[in-house]
């Protein structure tokens, strides 16, 4: 489990390409991700995914160490290759920083960058302004619980946006649909959103096809 505390970078990329140039970015995108998780002491994880039914519309979370490590990785050779090879591709770039709240995963380092059968989600969701610390505990326990009895969540991290803390963003990782089913059907999970939900003013989970998932295994 990652130190979810103000030194970490962590960030949510909305990336909408050109059509028919999907296979050209995840190419790229592939040869980045792997290499940075690969050689980069401080990049610990980076996480691409895209819409089921819209390949022009993907998505990028990414967590440094730290500033010097997001700055060491955004002037990476293999970084500068992607950003040439998306001249062109790259038609919408949102760049969203989030404060993290909670980084925890498996202990075993992810390596996905071939079609696959997990389930990634991503959840936003307003929580009300009262209720902040509240829910954060909540949450907490509530992942931090399913990290330990259930092999299938391999990662979950969770951010608010930079001068919006109401504003939740929560990125997970399961080994299948049918894990995913089992956790949400959980008495652990149903006790915390019963807890929870008169705090949450509006929820949106996009269910995602993961395509290139790595991180360091450093729990």
């Amino acid at each position: 489990m990652m130190n979810a505390d103000n030194s970490v970078v962590f960030k949510m990329h909305l990336i909408k390409i050109a059509p028919d140039t999907y296979e050209q970015y995840l190419n790229a995108n592939r040869g980045n991700l792997i290499t940075a998780v690969a050689i980069e002491d401080g990049t610990f994880g980076m996480y691409a995914s895209h819409q089921p039914d819209d390949l022009t519309s993907n998505y990028l979370f990414e967590a440094f160490d730290n500033q010097e490590a997001y700055k060491e990785h955004v002037s990476s050779d293999q970084y500068q290759q992607f950003a040439q090879e998306m001249d062109g591709v790259v038609t919408n770039h949102d760049e969203i920083d989030l404060v993290p709240q909670f980084m925890g995963h498996q202990n075993v380092a992810l390596n996905i960058s071939t079609p696959n059968d997990l389930w990634v989600n991503i959840v936003r969701m307003t929580v009300a302004t009262d209720h902040q610390a509240e829910y954060k505990k909540a949450v907490t326990a509530e992942l931090q619980g399913a990290l330990s009895n259930d092999p299938g969540m391999l990662a979950v991290y969770v951010g608010t946006e930079e001068g919006k803390p109401n504003e939740w963003v929560i990125y997970e990782v399961f080994q299948s649909e049918e894990n995913y089913r089992q956790h949400i059907a959980d008495p652990a999970y149903q006790a915390y959103k019963d807890n929870t939900k008169q705090w949450v003013e509006n929820k949106d989970v996009k269910q995602t096809i993961g395509d290139v998932l790595v991180n360091q295994n450093n729990n």
